[in-house]
């Protein structure tokens, strides 16, 4: 069963927090992170599956799937000076790769990819002692092409409806953006103004109306990662969110948001 719904930035600034950060900025975000762990402890969860994209870490050229899922018994990866471990809901991750390619979803599926910063940034902030067992869903959301939005939703929806018929108590986590521009001559300038539009839809329960946007808008408003969000929407249907925070930097919008379910 699907118990609560989560999005969360991933920003590395949040974890390594360099001078060139507002300090107060990222601890408020912390502090909506700190709300995230609170709420992963009431709900309770036996797993938590967590979508989130690759910063060409687990995959390259020489393999790039668009959509992909972590099985096995663990998961691990590394970023800077931090070394990460966490076990995998093994059952729930084969069901989730049996179940998908049942629904028409033609699935990669890997038991010892690096796990990307991208999982572990939330859950170095989020993560309830003793660690949940996790299921991550990769979606690629940085080497064209990418999944379309309409196909990420579809997928969504899939993994859904796969929890909703299984006894596990399941939280699903959706990790990435908002607006940034890595690597380009527009960093330094998030579009602020998308991200508030879209959170207002957001809260007013409009997230399926996510399935219709293009890739091309994505890559406009610098909201590719939104991938991932977007497929965790496709499991919510027009449930409302509960936007804990939105605190741009200078290079990121910082989003954190809950689904009451």
């Amino acid at each position: 069963m699907l118990v609560g719904a989560f999005a969360c930035a991933h920003t590395p600034q949040l974890l390594v927090r360099p001078p060139t950060e507002d300090r107060d900025l990222v601890l408020r975000v912390h502090l909506a992170f700190a709300r995230v762990k609170a709420r992963l402890h009431d709900l309770r969860p036996d797993a938590i599956v967590m979508v989130a994209g690759d910063h060409i870490e687990a995959f390259f050229l020489d393999g790039v799937p668009a959509l992909a899922v972590y099985v096995g018994t663990e998961c691990a990866g590394a970023f800077g000076r931090y070394r990460y471990r966490f076990p995998i809901h093994e059952p729930l991750a084969r069901a989730l790769v049996e179940g998908g390619v049942e629904r028409g979803f033609d699935l990669f599926y890997t038991q010892d990819a690096p796990l990307d910063y991208a999982f572990y940034v939330p859950l170095h902030f989020t993560m309830p002692a003793p660690p949940v067992p996790l299921v991550p869903l990769h979606v690629n959301v940085y080497l064209p092409p990418q999944p379309s939005p309409g196909r990420c939703y579809a997928w969504g929806a899939a993994v859904g409806e796969i929890v909703r018929g299984r006894a596990e108590r399941v939280v699903l986590m959706a990790s990435g953006g908002m607006s940034h521009f890595p690597g380009t001559d527009r960093y330094a300038s998030p579009d602020v103004e998308y991200d508030r539009r879209l959170l207002d839809l957001l809260r007013e329960g409009r997230g399926q109306e996510l399935a219709a946007v293009t890739g091309e808008e994505l890559d406009k408003a610098g909201n590719i990662e939104l991938r991932t969000w977007i497929t965790a929407l496709g499991a919510l249907g027009a449930a409302r969110a509960d936007v804990y925070c939105y605190e741009p930097s200078w290079h990121h919008g910082n989003a954190v948001v809950e689904w009451r379910l």
